[in-house]
């Protein structure tokens, strides 16, 4: 319906509607009762919210349904953005700073990995695009982690540990490393998607189990004193008015063997 209140605004309408698939409980379907309703709020609470805008996008693809748990949530945090973009963004200001006072310049020139790493990265751009245009989400962020572990892997190729600390020290000019700037600057920062102990985490999480099977019985049981206190029309009795629900529930039958009650 909401199509309507853009044309009732004069507003133009979309051109294309992308409905994106389900996730999903990996043992069934989620249940207060079973305490294993997953709300974005506990979720934000535990991991943060940009993990938790990664992991929607990255564990819905394009054509089938998700799975969500808190164990997966959790690998998923380490494996990719603690020890591909976090790692990265850890020990490249780290070897900056120490290596080479906090700043480098752009190099002159370029050595065997660099011409390989710099087309990499320049049509990572592209790559993203395409999937994205093609609504295929989970797949531009699969092309953007592969730009991260392609950086980390351009790091352990040409190992400016070592060419530091070689037998023949070699300024970064003379690497030949690939850089956007001719100079950037970098400052001491606290850890980018630090790993997480999922240990850690379970008492948090078995609260928030154990406090919706209470709310599951505590909902059970009101429902359970309404049926009671509601007789149906055909005793005859009037309906009473209980915490300010107006109403009977009704036993009358229905055409078509469809019930009375929806």
């Amino acid at each position: 319906y909401w199509p309507i209140f853009l044309m009732a605004l004069g507003l133009p309408l979309p051109k294309q509607v992308f409905g994106h698939p389900w996730l999903l409980q990996g043992d069934g379907k989620m249940s207060k009762s079973k305490g294993n309703v997953i709300y974005a709020d506990d979720l934000v609470r535990l991991f943060g919210v940009d993990a938790v805008r990664f992991f929607v996008l990255h564990e819905m693809p394009f054509d089938n349904d998700g799975v969500i748990s808190w164990e997966l949530v959790a690998e998923r945090y380490n494996s990719e953005l603690a020890n591909v973009l976090g790692n990265l963004v850890s020990r490249t200001i780290a070897m900056i700073n120490k290596y080479f006072g906090g700043s480098v310049t752009r190099a002159a020139g370029e050595e065997g990995t660099d011409g390989e790493f710099k087309a990499f990265v320049s049509g990572a751009a592209a790559r993203v695009k395409e999937k994205m245009d093609a609504l295929r989400v989970a797949d531009a962020l699969t092309e953007i982690f592969a730009l991260f572990r392609r950086a980390n892997k351009y790091i352990d190729e040409t190992m400016p540990w070592a060419l530091a600390f070689g037998a023949e020290p070699r300024s970064l000019e003379d690497c030949g490393v690939f850089g956007g700037l001719e100079k950037a600057v970098v400052t001491p920062l606290p850890p980018l998607f630090a790993r997480i102990d999922f240990k850690a985490l379970e008492p948090q999480i078995e609260e928030i189990r154990a406090r919706q099977r209470a709310e599951a019985e505590a909902e059970a049981a009101r429902e359970a004193q309404f049926e009671k206190s509601v007789p149906s029309l055909s005793s005859g009795s009037p309906a009473p008015e209980k915490a300010g629900i107006k109403g009977v529930r009704l036993a009358t039958a229905s055409p078509a063997g469809v019930s009375a009650d929806g």
